[in-house]
């Protein structure tokens, strides 16, 4: 049968003939399509409008983050230093304008120049006067024991030495002290006191003091009691001394009358961290005079520094000091400029390239650099330096130097 031909045919998987579809109504088809078709457009549109807006507001971010990475970075000044350092370091100048000194060959001066100063020891006060000051030393002036500092009351108050100020009346009855032993010593080098030396006062002691106070300090009556006053002296570690400052003024009280120092000039030196690290106390050293003449010596100290000087956080410096045991050489100069020259220990013989230490160029690190005049044109010039000493420095190694050079200095 015709129907059961077509369902068998439909089972065999064979097509079916088109006209056995069903068809549906007219119209619908092309109208869902055509719907289909606005509605992509529509959207299209609205995506590409979306991705038109995000592209301007990325294109504007991009450009406000150049404009603040150029003004943050400067690319133009690195581009600048990028095409400096791409030039050779040849360049051309003008030559006539610039201070230079010639390259010389030889043996560097083996020694440390040092500027330096004749000096006295730091300066101390006397202790305040406990009553009116009616006469002042002259700066500069040189006092021995027992002779004038100042006058106090109208009577003279004089000078004694000793490790320690005296701090109480010395009388008949006291008990021993160091303190009677330090008036005693005094009293004997001034030819009062005839005993030895010692903690106990005495009838010796108190005629002693009398007898002081009726020849050098010219008491009279009452006043030569033999009994010790301590403001009736001025005490300094040691004797003679140096008037330095005069600090008071006639009539005030209760004030330093002077400061001063000891009459001995020692050499004083400034020097760097690096100098104070090589130098020792007994190298050899050479002092020059302001008169040109040469004392050979050697350091007696030399001082880190780095101490605490009360004022503001500073620290000392770096200081290397020569004593002069014969003061005959130096007293006629007082204080004064000098220099100070301390050989090299470790120099070398053999000859090099000597430039002056102000030609030098601190490059990174430990290299150097000199600039060379070579006709009109500036040249820099690598070099590796040995010993420094003076105002030269001795060059190890370089790139094209030669003897006659000239190299600019600063």
């Amino acid at each position: 049968m015709p129907g059961r031909r077509r369902a068998c045919d439909h089972r065999l998987g064979r097509r079916l003939p088109l006209r056995h579809l069903r068809r549906p109504a007219a119209g619908t088809l092309t109208g869902t399509l055509i719907g289909a078709n606005t509605m992509t457009r529509t959207e299209a549109r609205r995506f590409s409008k979306r991705r038109r807006i995000a592209a301007i507001v990325i294109a504007l971010v991009a450009v406000i983050g150049l404009a603040v990475t150029c003004t943050v970075m400067k690319p133009w000044t690195l581009i600048g230093h990028m095409i400096s350092a791409g030039q050779q370091s040849t360049q051309k100048i003008d030559v006539t304008t610039l201070r230079a000194q010639p390259v010389t060959k030889g043996v560097l001066n083996a020694e440390t120049r040092l500027g330096a100063t004749l000096q006295y020891d730091d300066a101390s006060d006397f202790a305040a006067a406990t009553g009116i000051i009616t006469q002042l030393p002259v700066a500069g002036k040189q006092i021995g024991t027992g002779e004038q500092v100042y006058e106090m009351d109208g009577v003279p108050v004089v000078l004694f030495h000793g490790e320690r100020p005296f701090w109480r009346t010395l009388d008949t009855g006291v008990t021993d002290g160091p303190d009677v032993a330090q008036l005693e010593q005094n009293l004997a080098e001034l030819g009062y006191f005839w005993g030895l030396p010692d903690n106990h006062f005495d009838a010796y002691t108190k005629e002693a003091i009398r007898q002081w106070q009726l020849y050098s300090l010219g008491l009279t009556g009452d006043a030569a009691n033999g009994v010790f006053q301590p403001s009736a002296v001025a005490v300094a570690p040691a004797a003679p001394i140096r008037i330095k400052t005069v600090s008071a003024k006639l009539g005030e009280t209760n004030v330093s009358p002077a400061s001063y120092t000891g009459v001995t000039l020692h050499a004083q030196s400034t020097i760097t961290s690096a100098q104070a690290a090589t130098f020792k106390a007994g190298d050899k050293a050479q002092v020059i005079l302001p008169d040109n003449t040469a004392i050979d010596t050697t350091l007696t100290a030399v001082d880190q520094g780095g101490q605490p000087t009360g004022k503001d956080g500073q620290t000392t410096s770096p200081s290397a000091r020569i004593d002069f045991p014969d003061q005959t050489k130096v007293a006629q100069f007082g204080p004064t400029t000098i220099q100070i020259i301390v050989p090299n220990a470790n120099a070398a013989n053999e000859e090099t390239l000597i430039v002056p230490v102000t030609a030098l160029i601190a490059g990174t690190g430990d290299s150097y650099a000199v600039e060379a005049i070579r006709g009109d044109k500036l040249e820099r010039i690598k070099v590796e330096i040995g010993l420094v000493a003076g105002a030269q420095a001795q060059v190890t190694k370089s790139d094209g130097l030669k003897v006659g050079d000239k190299v600019v200095v600063s």
